[in-house]
């Protein structure tokens, strides 16, 4: 399509797939470097993993050793997708093997909503009136809580959970909206 107008003489501006390019990961590393002069003890930002941009510019800011990303399901290689947007904006060597990607809370894939993920949106709704989608950020907690259980991020180190969106994802999900039914049916019998 961007070929057949620019033939035309248009200037079209092809998005890619999430916003994620080298380009776009240059938000994130802004996003970096505001947590680092937030909070200069952060040892682990926690964050969804789908097309690879956000991911990236945060591991440009904060280095491969403290970004955890954790795998939604978007792409067959997520972390080869990180390094590549990452490599502009560092001098580190970024390379898939060098990153912390939890691919854990995948499920059945991308569109399904996870029984650790529904959890994870219960759990930030009732504790801390937090709204998670159930895609990314729901995923992205859900593989925090299970990073904490198996020592990948320490209790009492400095963790950051970067939310990054999605609201309107919570809605278009059927699933998610059934079980939020489904809980407020609970929550509702339960005084």
């Amino acid at each position: 399509m961007c070929a057949r107008l620019r033939a035309g003489g248009a200037r079209p501006a092809l998005i890619p797939f999430g916003g994620s390019s080298a380009l776009g990961a240059r938000g994130y590393v802004r996003c970096g470097e505001e947590l680092r002069e937030q909070v200069p003890d952060l040892r682990t930002a926690v964050v969804a993993l789908g097309s690879g941009g956000t991911m990236a510019g945060l591991v440009a800011a904060l280095g491969t050793g403290s970004v955890l990303g954790v795998d939604v399901g978007a792409l067959a290689d997520p972390a080869a997708a990180v390094a590549g947007f990452a490599a502009p904006h560092t001098a580190e060597e970024v390379t898939d093997r060098r990153l912390r990607v939890r691919r854990d809370q995948v499920g059945d894939g991308y569109a399904a909503l996870t029984g650790p993920a529904a959890e994870a949106l219960r759990l930030a709704a009732r504790t801390e009136g937090l709204l998670l989608d159930p895609t990314y950020t729901a995923r992205a907690l859900a593989g925090l809580a299970a990073a904490v259980r198996d020592g990948g991020v320490r209790r009492g180190e400095r963790t950051v959970f970067v939310h990054t969106g999605g609201l309107p994802g919570l809605f278009g999900h059927a699933e998610a909206v059934a079980y939020a039914e489904e809980g407020a049916g609970a929550f509702h019998r339960d005084g």
